[in-house]
């Protein structure tokens, strides 16, 4: 009697990481829309008022002569 030839077949999903794959991806998404957000200063629109007096000069030089 001959051999017979068994052929097996295992199937596999490619690891089930998708789920992870993608919450990563959307957690990504979140901090780079919020950093935007935050540099465009939509979370807190203040007025910065920068005073320059360009009559009055930092620094005093005294000469002596």
């Amino acid at each position: 009697m001959p051999d017979r030839i068994i052929e097996e077949h295992i199937h596999t999903d490619g690891g089930g990481g998708g789920a992870l794959t993608a919450l990563v991806v959307v957690l990504i998404l979140i901090i780079a829309i919020l950093a935007a957000l935050y540099f465009t200063r939509v979370f807190g629109r203040h007025e910065t008022k920068i005073d320059v007096n360009i009559n009055k000069p930092g620094a005093v030089l005294l000469v002596r002569s």
